[in-house]
């Protein structure tokens, strides 16, 4: 991974960065989701293809087995998520609710004509479309949000009896509390399955915030237990001329009371 800037605050990341509503970026992620899509509806005998998709479904085959369950996915693009589940558990979801942004959802819309997968750009119109609070999924979102540990705290106050939490990177060891950075990636990284022949690749830039991972496990209210915690990657990468150590975290935590 090439070396990585640090900034003072969020806005200034954001303002030298293409952010996640660049064009190009929601486009790609389109594409790669219809055509995934396609792939999944096509295969006869399912098939496990990454780590997340294993997660995803231990998950989703802990949570209240014996019934059909509502979901909120915070940051799930296109849909992928949902639709890799349909065809892993056909009749475990009753509903899922995707946020995401404004652009995303337009572009999510023209693609998903399911009556059990809806799109929303407020996490509380979200969760009350809903008919019971399940689950609530936060895969690979949170670093990328201006403040990830307000958004946790908004996941959380929303009451689901589950949370999942997956793909989490923060700053392990002897680290600061937060960092402001900024990420470059190719856009054929975003979204699921091969790079559609006939689009153009290039780079994206999108902000992100880093903070320890002790913060995100303080983040966890009183009312809930955590069930599991997922200890997914870890790794060293030169943030503002200094070597970090990142961890991928995540965890399932279940409401007492």
């Amino acid at each position: 991974m090439p070396a990585m800037s640090e900034y003072d605050t969020y806005d200034r990341a954001l303002e030298s960065s293409d952010s996640y509503e660049d064009p190009r970026l929601t486009n790609v992620v389109l594409e790669k989701t219809n055509r995934y899509r396609q792939k999944l509806a096509e295969q006869k005998l399912p098939v496990i293809a990454s780590r997340q998709m294993s997660q995803n479904l231990f998950v989703l085959s802990y949570v209240d087995p014996a019934r059909a369950i509502n979901i909120l996915e915070v940051g799930g693009a296109c849909g992928a998520g949902y639709f890799e589940m349909q065809q892993l558990l056909p009749d475990r979801v009753c509903h899922w609710a995707v946020v995401e942004t404004p652009r995303m959802v337009t572009a999510a819309q023209q693609l998903a004509h399911d009556p059990k997968l809806s799109f929303y750009t407020d996490i509380k119109d979200a969760a009350s479309s809903l008919n019971s609070r399940d689950l609530a999924v936060a895969q690979g979102v949170l670093q990328y949000a201006r403040n990830p540990l307000e958004m946790l705290a908004d996941l959380f106050s929303l009451r689901f009896n589950y949370v999942h939490v997956s793909r989490t990177v923060v700053l392990s060891g002897e680290s600061p509390t937060q960092i402001f950075t900024r990420q470059t990636t190719q856009l054929s990284a975003h979204g699921p399955g091969p790079f559609p022949p006939g689009m153009t690749d290039g780079t994206s830039t999108q902000p992100m915030v880093l903070v320890n991972r002790q913060s995100i496990l303080a983040a966890v209210p009183s009312t809930y237990k955590i069930l599991f915690l997922f200890e997914e990657s870890e790794h060293d990468v030169v943030i503002g001329g200094q070597t970090r150590r990142l961890a991928e975290i995540g965890l399932l935590a279940h409401l007492c009371n």
